[in-house]
């Protein structure tokens, strides 16, 4: 975990009804992502569910009036708690590191080897990725400006797999309710 808050509202969504929302063009991924952490709180006994199956054709709200018609429609359906994720960046970096002698230049035992000299060595470089998730908490049965009450930040580095990277989140979300 990266960064984390919570506010003093945050224990009034252990007992709610909580919609799980991943944000991502991918059906497949956002259901993975859904599935994998709405089943992890139901572990935990809370009351989870996955928004692709809730409300299949929930859109992302790009207005003001998209934002209060989704929530007017979980609140009309009795979901007050929402978790919403999202892959909010992703940063290559490049880190270059001197690694073996340049071919034919390795010298023998005992004698000192041409290859010492760092201008004979080849220079290699590998591409690091960390992906930046964000996960965002609400609480709609509260008033508007007290509603968000939980953020956190989680980075990966280099997973093995997506699967790697969606249970590193999902554990997190999770571990919120502890």
């Amino acid at each position: 975990m990266a960064d984390s808050w919570k506010s003093e509202n945050f224990d009034t969504l252990s007992n709610a009804k909580i919609l799980v929302v991943s944000e991502n063009s991918e059906m497949d991924v956002r259901k993975s992502y859904e599935i994998a952490i709405a089943n992890k709180l139901r572990d935990r006994n809370l009351d989870a569910v996955e928004s692709h199956i809730q409300f299949p054709l929930l859109k992302e709200a790009k207005t003001p009036d998209e934002k209060a018609n989704n929530i007017q429609m979980f609140k009309n359906a009795g979901i007050p708690g929402v978790i919403l994720t999202s892959l909010k960046q992703t940063i290559e970096t490049q880190n270059e590191k001197i690694s073996e002698p340049i071919d034919g230049l390795e010298g023998s035992v005992g004698t000192k080897s041409p290859a010492s000299n760092s201008n004979n060595l080849k220079e290699s470089s590998n591409t690091s990725k960390t992906y930046v998730l964000e996960g965002l908490m609400y609480n709609l049965t509260l008033k508007e400006e007290e509603q968000l009450v939980s953020v956190f930040l989680v980075d990966v580095t280099d997973p093995n797999s997506s699967d790697t990277l969606r249970k590193t989140l999902t554990k997190i979300v999770a571990n919120q309710f502890k």
